[in-house]
């Protein structure tokens, strides 16, 4: 028994390892709307934890943004401030081509609509990594820290949300969606009576 899982288990690594280089290859090929995408659903993020508004461009690959926040009204004068930032959206994307990739290596993972489901989350789901990594680079730059009034607990919810949105999301995300569609390959059959 133990024999056969692990043989399954080498089987659908081995097609999922062999089926990735082409829906890495799509991957590039589709990067910009896969990336206009989650730049669009990052912007609200940015316009509500930055305080200001937010203009989203897109140049290939990467996403520019321009803030313009104001400081704390003061009598006589109001100071306002413009800022880019550009992130490179492409790293926070790769995960569709790797779900695909495994979604089709195992047939217990071979629902068309549960798939095309997970893959419109995917699209979606790297606007976190885009709109903290944004984020992150409005709160390094020394300037902006007046016009941000962010208190130490949005500091660290920003380097949170950062580390979660480029370390973990883009690599956990199309797994964890994975493994919900091949349950059927990971759970204990039940026991027959």
């Amino acid at each position: 028994m133990r024999d056969l899982a692990r043989r399954q288990v080498f089987l659908v690594a081995g097609r999922a390892l062999l089926m990735l280089p082409i829906f890495l290859a799509a991957w590039y090929f589709a990067g910009t709307p896969l990336t206009w995408v989650p730049g669009v659903a990052a912007t609200p993020i940015v316009r509500v934890i930055s305080g200001g508004s937010v203009a989203m461009q897109q140049q290939g690959r990467d996403i520019h943004y321009t803030v313009k926040l104001e400081a704390p009204y003061r009598p006589g004068v109001t100071p306002r401030v413009a800022a880019d930032v550009e992130v490179g959206a492409a790293k926070f994307t790769y995960g569709i081509a790797l779900f695909l990739a495994l979604a089709l290596a195992a047939r217990e993972s071979r629902d068309s609509v549960a798939i095309l489901i997970c893959s419109v989350l995917l699209v979606v789901l790297p606007a976190l990594g885009i709109a903290f990594d944004a984020l992150k680079q409005l709160g390094a730059t020394p300037g902006l820290q007046p016009f941000l009034g962010w208190g130490i607990g949005t500091r660290e919810g920003v380097a949170l949300g950062y580390q979660v949105g480029t370390l973990l999301l883009p690599t956990l995300g199309p797994v964890a969606l994975w493994l919900v569609l091949a349950r059927r390959l990971w759970l204990p059959e039940p026991a027959a009576q």
